[in-house]
């Protein structure tokens, strides 16, 4: 046995357990806190909003949201609705809104977002006593944001320390022929500014940065939420996921929601909510 680990983790459960007591003895539990743009760099955008969970134990896992918005746009205030039903609804959990650096002609392009969620991440583990929550990470993401939680998860992420992940309406797989074959090139575009190259000539670069590419039987997983009448992130690219997941027997679930189009804008909350924390708690 490793004695300096052992000496470091029996520290840590004793400052655990002062912190959690009075001077006369008694166990107090440990208030919930939040902290609104705490920082995890020092560009524009690279800040988060934490919400802690009241009787937390370094054992508390962790919900990161992940907005959308082309990769350009957006921000971390457009998950508020989610954090306020997981705060309502999902105690057990601490929870984490982030920003990320936008995607924009004059740079911030592709790899920006997914190292910025990598700092995200760092930055968390750094304050994990501080904090008292675990290494146990639980993403989901909109749009963008689910593209970006789905590619830190399968490939970013090699300690596992993400236990499942949801995507609604996250892209997938950047050379689906109906990425590449659609007429009326919305979602080339989109793509050259996130990634800055063309297709023609970078099929690797776009291959690379598809989640789907990065499927192995290790993934995390996944719970996939999708209107079936979207005509941005078209519905293909869940179902892509889906047949790719079963390929290599990983864990998932999906709902795909009749006349929704990509911002899922009639969709139940609060059921949708329901349904990724039911996802979430198999995995805890």
């Amino acid at each position: 046995m490793n004695f300096k680990f052992t000496k470091i983790v029996s520290l840590s459960f004793l400052f655990l357990f002062l912190s959690c007591t009075t001077e006369d003895g008694i166990v107090k539990e440990i208030s919930s806190a939040q902290f609104i743009n705490k920082t995890y760099g020092s560009e524009k955008n690279q800040n988060y909003d934490i919400y802690l969970p009241k009787g937390r134990t370094a054992n508390t896992p962790v919900i990161v949201l992940i907005h959308g918005g082309f990769w350009s746009q957006g921000d971390k205030s457009d998950m508020t609705t989610f954090v306020n039903l997981f705060l309502n609804n999902s105690s057990e959990y601490a929870i984490v809104n982030t920003n990320y650096r936008l995607a924009g002609a004059t740079g911030n392009q592709h790899p920006a977002q997914i190292n910025d969620i990598s700092s995200l991440i760092s930055e968390l583990k750094s304050k994990q006593d501080e904090y008292i929550i675990s290494r146990k990470y639980y993403f989901i993401g909109y749009s963008a944001g689910g593209h970006l939680a789905l590619l830190y998860s399968y490939f970013t992420d090699t300690a596992k320390n993400v236990k499942a992940v949801c995507s609604l309406a996250g892209p997938t797989d950047f050379l689906d022929p109906a990425f590449t074959n659609s007429p009326n090139g919305a979602f080339q575009n989109i793509a050259l500014n996130f990634l800055g190259l063309p297709l023609s000539g970078n099929e690797s670069l776009y291959k690379n940065t598809s989640p789907i590419s990065h499927i192995d039987e290790k993934s995390a997983p996944t719970l996939l939420l999708h209107g079936e009448n979207d005509q941005l992130v078209f519905l293909s690219q869940s179902q892509r996921l889906l047949d790719k997941l079963n390929t290599f027997n990983v864990a998932n679930q999906h709902t795909f929601y009749p006349n929704q189009g990509h911002d899922l804008s009639t969709i139940d909350l609060n059921e949708a909510t329901n349904k990724i924390k039911t996802f979430f708690d198999l995995y805890k």
